[in-house]
Protein backbone atom coordinates (compact mmCIF):
# COMPACT_ATOMS: atom_id res chain seq x y z
CA UNK A 1 0.00 0.00 0.00
CA UNK A 2 1.48 3.30 -1.13
CA UNK A 3 0.58 6.35 0.94
CA UNK A 4 1.08 9.83 -0.47
CA UNK A 5 1.31 12.91 1.72
CA UNK A 6 0.69 16.62 1.47
CA UNK A 7 1.71 19.55 3.64
CA UNK A 8 -1.25 20.39 5.85
CA UNK A 9 -1.87 23.58 7.82
CA UNK A 10 -3.04 22.98 11.37
CA UNK A 11 -4.49 25.52 13.80
CA UNK A 12 -4.75 28.18 11.12
CA UNK A 13 -1.26 27.49 9.81
CA UNK A 14 0.50 27.92 13.18
CA UNK A 15 1.65 24.29 12.84
CA UNK A 16 2.28 22.36 9.64
CA UNK A 17 2.77 18.65 9.07
CA UNK A 18 2.54 16.18 6.21
CA UNK A 19 -0.65 14.11 6.39
CA UNK A 20 -1.97 11.48 3.99
CA UNK A 21 -3.53 12.97 0.87
CA UNK A 22 -6.59 10.75 1.27
CA UNK A 23 -7.31 12.03 4.80
CA UNK A 24 -10.11 14.60 5.10
CA UNK A 25 -10.50 17.46 7.57
CA UNK A 26 -13.30 16.41 9.94
CA UNK A 27 -14.05 20.04 10.86
CA UNK A 28 -15.61 20.44 7.41
CA UNK A 29 -18.39 18.01 8.29
CA UNK A 30 -18.82 18.48 12.05
CA UNK A 31 -17.65 20.71 14.87
CA UNK A 32 -14.20 19.97 16.30
CA UNK A 33 -12.85 21.53 19.54
CA UNK A 34 -10.49 24.47 18.99
CA UNK A 35 -7.60 22.64 20.62
CA UNK A 36 -7.84 19.71 18.20
CA UNK A 37 -7.32 18.96 14.54
CA UNK A 38 -8.84 15.69 13.32
CA UNK A 39 -8.24 14.07 9.94
CA UNK A 40 -10.06 10.90 8.87
CA UNK A 41 -9.25 8.36 6.17
CA UNK A 42 -11.88 9.13 3.52
CA UNK A 43 -11.95 5.47 2.45
CA UNK A 44 -11.60 3.83 5.85
CA UNK A 45 -11.74 4.31 9.60
CA UNK A 46 -8.19 5.35 10.59
CA UNK A 47 -7.60 8.89 11.83
CA UNK A 48 -4.94 11.36 12.92
CA UNK A 49 -5.59 13.74 15.81
CA UNK A 50 -3.30 16.63 16.76
CA UNK A 51 -4.19 18.12 20.13
CA UNK A 52 -2.79 21.01 22.15
CA UNK A 53 -3.11 20.46 25.90
CA UNK A 54 -1.91 22.07 29.09
CA UNK A 55 1.38 20.54 30.15
CA UNK A 56 0.98 17.78 32.70
CA UNK A 57 3.23 18.38 35.72
CA UNK A 58 1.88 15.58 37.88
CA UNK A 59 2.91 12.82 37.41
CA UNK A 60 6.39 14.28 37.06
CA UNK A 61 8.14 11.96 34.59
CA UNK A 62 7.64 12.20 30.83
CA UNK A 63 6.74 8.55 30.42
CA UNK A 64 4.17 8.80 33.21
CA UNK A 65 2.76 11.94 31.58
CA UNK A 66 2.41 10.01 28.33
CA UNK A 67 0.47 7.27 30.09
CA UNK A 68 -1.66 9.92 31.83
CA UNK A 69 -2.65 11.41 28.47
CA UNK A 70 -3.30 7.95 27.05
CA UNK A 71 -5.61 7.04 29.92
CA UNK A 72 -7.50 10.27 29.23
CA UNK A 73 -8.03 9.15 25.62
CA UNK A 74 -9.25 5.59 26.10
CA UNK A 75 -12.46 4.45 27.73
CA UNK A 76 -11.92 3.32 31.30
CA UNK A 77 -13.76 0.08 30.56
CA UNK A 78 -11.47 -0.86 27.67
CA UNK A 79 -8.55 -3.17 28.21
CA UNK A 80 -5.22 -2.06 26.81
CA UNK A 81 -1.72 -3.38 26.39
CA UNK A 82 1.45 -1.36 25.88
CA UNK A 83 3.40 -2.89 23.05
CA UNK A 84 6.27 -0.47 22.71
CA UNK A 85 7.67 2.79 24.09
CA UNK A 86 10.53 4.72 22.57
CA UNK A 87 12.02 8.17 22.07
CA UNK A 88 11.25 10.02 18.84
CA UNK A 89 13.15 12.66 16.91
CA UNK A 90 11.48 15.64 15.22
CA UNK A 91 14.14 17.32 13.08
CA UNK A 92 12.14 20.53 12.54
CA UNK A 93 11.83 21.15 16.30
CA UNK A 94 15.50 21.32 17.34
CA UNK A 95 16.22 22.82 20.74
CA UNK A 96 18.97 25.19 19.61
CA UNK A 97 17.05 26.64 16.69
CA UNK A 98 14.25 28.09 18.80
CA UNK A 99 15.70 28.61 22.26
CA UNK A 100 16.71 32.22 21.54
CA UNK A 101 13.70 33.32 19.50
CA UNK A 102 11.80 36.29 20.97
CA UNK A 103 8.59 34.26 21.09
CA UNK A 104 10.31 31.81 23.41
CA UNK A 105 11.62 33.87 26.36
CA UNK A 106 13.13 30.83 28.05
CA UNK A 107 14.60 27.72 26.42
CA UNK A 108 12.19 24.85 26.00
CA UNK A 109 12.88 21.18 25.87
CA UNK A 110 10.84 18.42 24.36
CA UNK A 111 10.93 14.76 25.21
CA UNK A 112 8.94 12.45 23.00
CA UNK A 113 7.72 8.96 23.65
CA UNK A 114 5.72 6.59 21.55
CA UNK A 115 3.22 4.14 22.94
CA UNK A 116 1.36 1.55 20.90
CA UNK A 117 -1.39 0.01 23.02
CA UNK A 118 -3.99 -2.39 21.73
CA UNK A 119 -7.43 -2.11 23.27
CA UNK A 120 -10.04 -4.81 22.82
CA UNK A 121 -13.67 -4.03 23.50
CA UNK A 122 -16.69 -6.29 23.40
CA UNK A 123 -18.74 -5.32 20.33
CA UNK A 124 -22.41 -4.45 20.86
CA UNK A 125 -25.04 -6.98 19.81
CA UNK A 126 -25.48 -6.95 16.07
CA UNK A 127 -28.82 -5.88 14.65
CA UNK A 128 -27.72 -6.94 11.19
CA UNK A 129 -24.64 -8.32 9.48
CA UNK A 130 -23.29 -4.91 8.50
CA UNK A 131 -23.18 -3.57 12.04
CA UNK A 132 -20.95 -6.36 13.33
CA UNK A 133 -18.80 -6.22 10.20
CA UNK A 134 -17.88 -2.63 11.03
CA UNK A 135 -17.20 -3.20 14.72
CA UNK A 136 -13.43 -3.23 15.39
CA UNK A 137 -12.00 -6.18 17.26
CA UNK A 138 -9.31 -3.83 18.57
CA UNK A 139 -7.91 -0.37 17.93
CA UNK A 140 -4.19 0.24 17.66
CA UNK A 141 -3.22 3.67 19.00
CA UNK A 142 0.12 5.25 18.13
CA UNK A 143 0.55 8.17 20.51
CA UNK A 144 3.35 10.73 20.42
CA UNK A 145 3.78 13.24 23.24
CA UNK A 146 5.68 16.45 22.48
CA UNK A 147 6.56 18.40 25.62
CA UNK A 148 7.10 22.15 25.26
CA UNK A 149 8.24 23.07 28.74
CA UNK A 150 8.80 26.77 28.04
CA UNK A 151 5.27 27.07 26.67
CA UNK A 152 3.67 24.95 29.45
CA UNK A 153 2.20 22.87 26.64
CA UNK A 154 1.88 19.23 25.68
CA UNK A 155 1.18 18.42 22.03
CA UNK A 156 -0.37 15.02 21.37
CA UNK A 157 -0.26 13.37 17.97
CA UNK A 158 -2.46 10.29 17.85
CA UNK A 159 -2.83 7.83 14.98
CA UNK A 160 -5.87 5.62 15.55
CA UNK A 161 -6.16 2.39 13.56
CA UNK A 162 -9.31 0.33 14.20
CA UNK A 163 -8.95 -3.30 13.11
CA UNK A 164 -12.11 -4.36 11.30
CA UNK A 165 -11.79 -7.89 9.85
CA UNK A 166 -12.34 -7.91 6.12
CA UNK A 167 -11.89 -4.15 5.72
CA UNK A 168 -8.56 -3.47 3.96
CA UNK A 169 -7.07 -6.22 6.11
CA UNK A 170 -6.51 -9.96 6.01
CA UNK A 171 -8.34 -12.23 8.41
CA UNK A 172 -7.81 -11.99 12.19
CA UNK A 173 -5.48 -14.98 12.09
CA UNK A 174 -2.95 -13.02 10.01
CA UNK A 175 -2.74 -10.14 12.50
CA UNK A 176 -0.79 -11.15 15.57
CA UNK A 177 1.15 -8.51 17.49
CA UNK A 178 2.98 -11.10 19.59
CA UNK A 179 4.39 -12.60 16.39
CA UNK A 180 5.17 -9.22 14.86
CA UNK A 181 2.31 -9.44 12.35
CA UNK A 182 0.81 -5.96 12.61
CA UNK A 183 -1.33 -5.95 9.50
CA UNK A 184 -1.43 -3.57 6.56
CA UNK A 185 -3.24 -0.72 8.31
CA UNK A 186 -1.05 -0.64 11.41
CA UNK A 187 2.05 -0.68 9.23
CA UNK A 188 0.58 2.25 7.30
CA UNK A 189 -0.13 3.98 10.62
CA UNK A 190 3.53 3.69 11.57
CA UNK A 191 4.50 5.28 8.25
CA UNK A 192 2.07 8.13 8.91
CA UNK A 193 3.56 8.65 12.37
CA UNK A 194 7.08 8.70 10.91
CA UNK A 195 6.09 11.28 8.29
CA UNK A 196 4.48 13.51 10.91
CA UNK A 197 7.66 13.27 12.99
CA UNK A 198 9.75 14.22 9.95
CA UNK A 199 7.61 17.16 8.86
CA UNK A 200 5.95 18.68 11.95
CA UNK A 201 6.96 22.32 12.37
CA UNK A 202 5.74 25.22 14.50
CA UNK A 203 5.33 28.29 12.29
CA UNK A 204 3.80 30.63 14.87
CA UNK A 205 4.85 30.23 18.50
CA UNK A 206 2.18 32.75 19.47
CA UNK A 207 -0.24 29.82 19.25
CA UNK A 208 0.84 28.84 22.75
CA UNK A 209 0.36 32.30 24.24
CA UNK A 210 2.84 34.31 26.28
Amino acid sequence: MTTTFKSTQLFGGAITANLPTKYADVSKIREVPNHQEIYLDASGFSSVIVEIAERVTQPPSDQEALKFHFEDIVDEHDTSRIWHTDVAQLPLLPYAKYSLKPLVPSPFEFILWVIVPSGTTTPPPATNGNVRAKTPTFTAVILTLIRLVGQSTDILVTVNIPHIPGHQEPSDGEVNFDEGKFGTLVEEGVKIRDEVWRSLEVKDWGLFGG
